[in-house]
């Protein structure tokens, strides 16, 4: 016999032993109940024997392929069984999976109803609701901050909330203070198609009635921003007056004569607003829709030139009115007009002004305001100065205890307060809070300044934007000063922006000084006043220092 007859004699009865070696066992029940109740490891076959892996590297047949097919066969009724278990597996796991969902949606709603939310009493939920619709500011006149705020976007609150549940829609129809702050932008509703403006303008009155009545009887709150004369929209608003409460109006001049229509219908009007968009001229008629308004009491006009003659208001039980206007011209310059408004608002205890103009010699009577008590005035040119000193030169105000007098960012020249020196000592007020930017606060300088700080020993809070090393120095408590120190009931000191020519060292000196003398108030001050490490660290530890003292003196 030679080696390769040896050879294959050889691998024949290795292989048939191999394949009687892995001969697979199969159990005799293949229903699917009797597979489920097998062990994984009853599907088990042997290996291939190595005979059949050195075949699969070859092209070689098999010389007992009929052991192999009758091992094949066994191999695939396996599979087919594994696989009917499978299938039975896929089922009831399909069936024990809905039996999970139809278990977890039952918990859900069992935890549903037993949340707390549905216990919660409806003025709680109201409380609630009440800090999610937005906010309608009428001090603000910004376009886009009423745009964002548009009370007829369902997708805001309070439509919201009514799509929620029946329980929360009932709470929140019968609750008019949901409704009752209404910001509009009305030029959103234009549209380059007539046709398709027409259907927008219809949809939004529709839903500014739902949402007008829903409002009930409650007093409203409204920002309307329009540049249109006048619309249908705003129609439907002034239908309302009767409850208008806070009122923004920011107009195009064309639709101020409109307002006529609601004259002697104000009766719960207490703040105004009136914002110019445009197109004002001498020929606007005066404005007499507010003349008879009971309740109100506080005026801001932007942007009106001549509101003392231009609006007719209740000057006479008007607290508090904002004069902002830059349009000033020199037939009629706003310096006149704010003393006109001080004439006629008696009872004025709040002003904000600006002084706008061609400066020329004014012809101005003294004024003596018995009840002003903060007075606020913006200079919006360099030539502003001199509309101010003689504004402030016919005044006399007893009461005042607030001064504010900001100059423009553009305004680089600092200006002398002799005018404001003149004002204190006519009116022998006890002023406390004084603000002044674009002044000269230079006491070496404008010894002005200094007797300016003399005058109010009163003053407890002072804000400027500069602080020279003189006026430090002049608020420095040295030990020798045998006179009273300079503004002894000083607790306050702010800047506009930090000073980089400041001395910071010295300011620290000055806070350390006025904080170790014990008959003065306890000093705050801004943190950017100081902006060094150094300074910083040494300014903390004075703070500190000071909460220490006021601890132990309120245990003694």
């Amino acid at each position: 016999m030679n080696a390769s007859s040896s050879m294959s004699t050889f691998n024949d009865s290795t292989l048939n032993s191999d394949f009687l070696n892995s001969s697979i066992t199969l159990g005799c029940d293949s229903s699917p109940s009797a597979h489920n109740n097998k062990s994984v490891d009853f599907y088990d076959i042997e290996p291939l024997p190595p005979a059949i892996q050195a075949l699969l590297q070859s092209n070689e047949a098999p010389l007992h392929s009929q052991s192999l097919q009758s091992n094949l066969h066994d191999a695939q009724t396996t599979l087919a069984n594994l696989d009917v278990c499978l299938d039975s597996l896929r089922t009831e796991i399909a069936l024990l999976a809905a039996k999970r969902n139809q278990i977890t949606f039952t918990i859900k709603s069992y935890r549903n109803v037993l949340h707390p939310i549905r216990r919660t009493p409806p003025e709680v939920l109201l409380e609630i609701f009440s800090y999610c619709v937005p906010f309608v500011d009428t001090t603000s006149a910004s376009a886009e901050k009423i745009q964002e705020n548009n009370s007829l976007n369902t997708k805001l609150a309070p439509w919201t909330f009514g799509q929620v549940c029946k329980h929360w829609r009932f709470i929140v129809l019968e609750c008019p203070r949901l409704w009752s702050s209404l910001s509009l932008n009305v030029d959103q509703f234009l549209a380059a198609n007539l046709s398709l403006g027409r259907q927008i303008e219809y949809r939004a009155i529709d839903l500014l009635s739902n949402f007008l009545r829903r409002s009930k009887d409650c007093p409203l709150t409204i920002a309307i921003h329009s540049l249109q004369p006048f619309s249908p929209i705003f129609s439907l608003i002034c239908s309302h007056s009767e409850r208008w409460s806070n009122v923004l109006l920011s107009l195009h001049a064309g639709a101020f004569p409109h307002l006529s229509l609601i004259k002697g219908r104000l009766p719960k009007l207490k703040n105004l607003h009136l914002r110019n968009l445009g197109g004002w001229d001498d020929r606007v008629p005066a404005i007499d829709a507010f003349e008879y308004a009971p309740n109100l009491s506080v005026i801001r006009a932007s942007e009106i030139p001549g509101i003392a003659t231009k609006l007719l208001l209740p000057w006479g039980q008007l607290t508090c009115c904002h004069n902002m206007c830059f349009t000033g011209n020199e037939r009629d310059p706003i310096t006149l007009d704010n003393k006109r408004i001080l004439s006629q608002a008696v009872k004025l205890r709040h002003a904000i002004l600006s002084c706008s103009g061609h400066a020329r010699r004014l012809t101005l009577t003294s004024l003596t305001h018995h009840t002003l008590s903060s007075l606020n005035i913006g200079l919006f040119h360099r030539r502003d100065i001199e509309l101010l000193c003689q504004f402030l030169d016919a005044l006399t105000l007893p009461s005042l205890g607030t001064l504010y007098i900001t100059a423009s960012d553009r305004e680089t020249v600092c200006h002398n307060v002799q005018s404001l020196v003149r004002l204190v000592e006519r009116s022998k007020c006890r002023l406390a809070r004084l603000r002044l930017k674009g002044f000269q606060t230079d006491v070496d300088e404008d010894p002005h300044f200094r007797s300016l700080l003399t005058l109010v020993p009163t003053l407890g809070s002072l804000d400027l934007d500069r602080y020279p090393n003189s006026l430090l120095n002049a608020l420095m408590v040295k030990e020798d000063d045998s006179g009273p120190p300079l503004l002894p009931r000083l607790r306050q000191l702010y800047v506009f922006t930090p000073s980089p020519d400041m001395n910071q060292k010295l300011f620290i000196d000055v806070v350390e000084s006025r904080v170790q003398h014990s008959n003065l108030n306890l000093l705050a001050t801004s943190p950017q006043l100081v902006w060094k490490d150094a300074a910083r660290a040494r300014l903390e530890s004075l703070d500190i220092k000071i909460l220490n003292e006021n601890l132990f003196k309120s245990r003694m």
